[in-house]
């Protein structure tokens, strides 16, 4: 079948870390140890090395102040230091190569540079990598749970285009379209038809993933928006971290969401948590340290969470939950397998 791709996507290319920052030469880079140093004796020392590890604009200011020496800005590790490298690279006006080392996030494919300011989500400016760098033994080598995690942000297309459906019925937001739509499915079909290659974290995961994100950037970039494929399971998530000030992995906290918003919309939801549990990701609510006190606390706040931060439309704006709804909600998410029932060591 023929990939569906909406905007022009970012180069992607399968290479070795070591050999692109060999012809390099010059860089500074933010990195993340691990696995930093798996690879920093095999090729030239930074310019500048960043350790990168908050997102919060006044730390990004204070880094970016510091100088960006090099004549390129390399990413290198998960979302953090990938956020950090674009932020560091739109300061300076410098080329930036993507490198990232973990699928949990698609943060290597998307050209907006996301920031927190006073904890809050905030996207400040947009900026394309000349190239992202797909090495497979890198990836391959990290813990399989982070790589496993990226499902998250492709899955999400299962309740975010239910979502959109549902906001343009209210005569909410973004007009619909076909060809996006199209898109979120074709992926979705794809990545449910992959679910072994997921609990294997094999080299056709790792690329299903890179290319699933390297076409949802592409996407949102064109439209301008990421109505297709971020709804309610994500505000879901954001609302809860806003109130508990937890930081889990985004990939597994927005499996955990999409699985409890698929419920909550009748979307499917014993096909989404059936994927999950394949797959082994980590996103039960016991290794999420989600506890049943701040799962209700997260719901008696979010309506007021999702319209003070001027959120999408989503079912979130519709759905009038009770302590009996509440209570079959999590009733089902226990129903996400802890991944030590699955893989007593994984790793």
């Amino acid at each position: 079948m023929t990939d569906i791709m909406v905007g022009a996507p970012f180069h992607l290319v399968e290479e070795s870390a070591v050999d692109v920052l060999g012809a390099a030469k010059s860089f500074t880079i933010a990195a993340h140890d691990p696995p930093w140093s798996s690879i920093s004796s095999r090729v030239p020392s930074p310019e500048r090395l960043v350790s990168a590890w908050d997102m919060e604009l006044s730390r990004l200011e204070e880094m970016a102040s510091k100088g960006v020496p090099g004549s390129v800005i390399v990413g290198f590790g998960g979302g953090t230091a990938l956020d950090t490298a674009k932020f560091l690279s739109w300061k300076s006006g410098k080329t930036l190569i993507q490198i990232p080392t973990i699928t949990s996030v698609d943060a290597g494919f998307t050209d907006a540079i996301g920031v927190r300011v006073d904890g809050k989500v905030r996207y400040i400016a947009k900026l394309a990598p000349q190239r992202v760098v797909l090495d497979l033994a890198i990836i391959g080598a990290a813990p399989k749970r982070l790589n496993r995690a990226g499902v998250g942000d492709v899955l999400s297309c299962h309740t975010g285009l239910w979502d959109w459906q549902l906001a343009v019925k209210h005569g909410e937001g973004h007009p619909w379209r076909d060809d996006l739509a199209n898109l979120g499915r074709q992926l979705l079909d794809r990545l449910f038809a992959a679910a072994v290659h997921f609990g294997e974290v094999d080299d056709e995961a790792i690329r299903l993933l890179a290319r699933s994100y390297q076409r949802i950037g592409a996407a949102c970039a064109e439209a301008r928006h990421s109505r297709f494929e971020e709804g309610s399971e994500h505000f879901w998530a954001y609302a809860y971290e806003h109130l508990t000030g937890a930081h889990p992995v985004h990939g597994e906290i927005i499996a955990f969401a999409t699985v409890l918003m698929s419920f909550l919309q009748g979307n499917e939801p014993e096909r989404v948590r059936d994927f999950v549990n394949s797959c082994h990701v980590q996103a039960s609510p016991a290794d999420l340290g989600i506890e049943r006190a701040h799962f209700d606390q997260t719901f008696t706040s979010l309506k007021q969470y999702v319209r003070r931060e001027n959120l999408d439309f989503s079912i979130i704006d519709v759905l009038d939950w009770d302590d009996k709804l509440i209570d079959a909600a999590w009733e089902f998410v226990q129903g996400i397998q802890p991944i030590s029932s699955i893989e007593p060591t994984a790793k």
